[in-house]
């Protein structure tokens, strides 16, 4: 019997959370190691050359997001002809855009040396950039079009349980080969192999479970839509990636390695908000395809409110605790200069809108509305690369995410204006309150924190205790705005996330 709804919901995000819980682990393991035995240098440039790789990695941009939209229809009505002209037509497009990638991965790799001659020689950046390439090329163009069915029928719990394996074994394997005395060329091409595992799982998985047949016609009047949805992905990429190549091209390795080491832990905060929405898109586009916008319109505020707790909660807990962590983290590293406390606030307020944007950027690709919302997405990414690039010169890192904040808050509103017009037809001040209940709970949260005695902290168990106290102090403050502020709202939406996790029928 096929699960239902909130089952679904349940389990992708029990096993989306163990991931990024153990994501995150592994997350401080590899580049801590890398720091200790290679140096920043090694792990600016290991960070740069994947940014660099995912520019490339466009060319497969939208294609997802239209693949999963078309097969939310054909998979709530079990048409098993309509799923497999959908994936044939993907794994198709998918192997003409493998071949272009390859090529212009030879290029880069060529290239990208002179960026880093001042730390690297061209033969070491080059054959770096190649073996980089490897995992990239896997998890991208062998798969793609089974994982969409995955994800397109609510079972994101597949995909996190194969991730969980292979960011374990990744973690075993990259970390015993740095401490064995292996370069850095054989531990990323050890990585390499064991990112294969997941794709060729997908395949075999999709394929018993769906009888995909290869012999359907495709269907590529779902790819003609693809450019629509490629704005969005390409707005996503700058938001995600650009800031990394500015810093390379405009500053140094070293810098870069200092806002990845930042990012590493705030990104960490990210995936637990999106853990808790995995799987929403697909059950948004359920609710869609069989036309229930009652429902809809309820779980949607409930998801908002749900989404703007967590952020709020999460992030100022981070920007409280997030110079004495990276002080601990960094300890013995002197080859530039890690403790920077205004871009770690800068780095939790541009999360924070990462997180905001959420529900309403799952929702517009829940109802596959692209090309409507694709003037936001391109505006947002020529506002990031003229804000960061100018502000640069002035401002360094602080430069770069300050132009990232400002392209994300825009896309948040335009996406929440939208949501509202045109899918679930509501008030649009919710957003509104959702930044003021945020700015609230920081403006105190962070005051009575600020009493703590942080800067005692020197070890790992010091750190944690006072991220405990500090993570209590932000829930009080937090709950205690969230029921003066919409009481009402926030006690039906537990009751709904009770009744989820209890089981219950809802």
């Amino acid at each position: 019997m096929a699960k239902s709804r909130s089952k679904k919901a349940l389990l992708n995000t029990g096993f989306e959370l163990i991931l990024e819980v153990v994501t995150a682990v592994c997350s401080f393991i590899l580049p801590r190691l890398i720091l200790s035995y290679f140096g920043s240098a090694y792990n600016g440039i290991t960070s740069s050359i994947s940014q660099f790789i995912s520019c490339v990695a466009l060319l497969k941009s939208g294609i997802g997001s239209v693949t999963r939209a078309a097969l939310y229809k054909p998979l709530a009505e079990n048409d098993s002809e309509g799923i497999s002209a959908i994936v044939n037509a993907t794994s198709g497009f998918m192997r003409r855009v493998a071949l272009i990638f390859s090529a212009s991965i030879v290029v880069f790799s060529a290239l990208y040396p002179f960026l880093v001659s001042d730390e690297f020689d061209w033969m070491f950046a080059f054959t770096l950039a190649l073996i980089l390439s490897i995992s990239t090329f896997v998890q991208y163009f062998f798969g793609l079009s089974y994982q969409m069915v995955i994800q397109a029928d609510q079972r994101n719990y597949i995909i996190s349980i194969a991730n969980i394996v292979t960011t374990l074994l990744n973690t075993v394997v990259a970390s015993v080969m740095i401490v064995m005395g292996f370069g850095i060329h054989a531990v990323k091409l050890g990585s390499a192999f064991v990112f294969i595992i997941a794709p060729v799982f997908y395949n075999i998985w999709v394929k018993k479970h769906y009888r995909i047949n290869p012999r359907i016609k495709p269907n590529y009047d779902i790819i003609g839509e693809r450019w629509d949805a490629f704005g969005h992905q390409v707005a996503n990429f700058i938001n995600l990636n650009t800031d990394i190549i500015i810093a390379t091209i405009f500053l140094n390795i070293r810098e870069v390695s200092v806002y990845t080491i930042y990012y590493m832990v705030a990104n960490a905060v990210k995936k637990v908000v999106i853990a808790i929405g995995s799987g929403t898109t697909a059950a948004f586009g359920n609710m869609i395809a069989k036309k229930e916008h009652k429902l809809l319109k309820k779980r949607f505020a409930q998801f908002e409110l749900l989404i703007c707790f967590v952020s709020t909660v999460l992030l100022v807990t981070t920007a409280v605790m997030f110079v004495p962590f990276i002080s601990v983290y960094t300890s013995g590293i002197k080859d530039v200069n890690y403790l920077q406390p205004v871009f770690a606030y800068l780095v939790c307020i541009s999360v924070y809108f990462m997180c905001m944007k959420i529900p309403y950027e799952q929702l517009v690709y829940a109802a596959g509305e692209f090309k409507k919302t694709r003037n936001g997405a391109f505006a947002e990414a020529i506002i990031n690369i003229v804000l960061s690039v100018s502000s640069v010169f002035f401002l360094g890192l602080n430069g770069i995410v300050l132009g990232t904040i400002v392209a994300i808050g825009y896309r948040t509103i335009r996406y929440h204006l939208f949501v509202c017009r045109n899918i679930v037809k509501r008030s649009r001040s919710s957003l509104v309150i959702c930044f003021i209940f945020s700015a609230l709970s920081a403006v105190c949260s962070m005051l009575v924190c600020s009493f703590l005695p942080l800067s005692h902290i020197h070890g790992y168990m010091s750190w944690l205790i006072w991220a405990l106290a500090a993570a209590g102090i932000v829930v009080v403050i937090t709950t205690l705005f969230g029921l003066a502020i919409f009481r009402a709202k926030m006690i039906g939406t537990f009751k709904t996330m009770f009744s989820i996790v209890s089981f219950r029928k809802k």
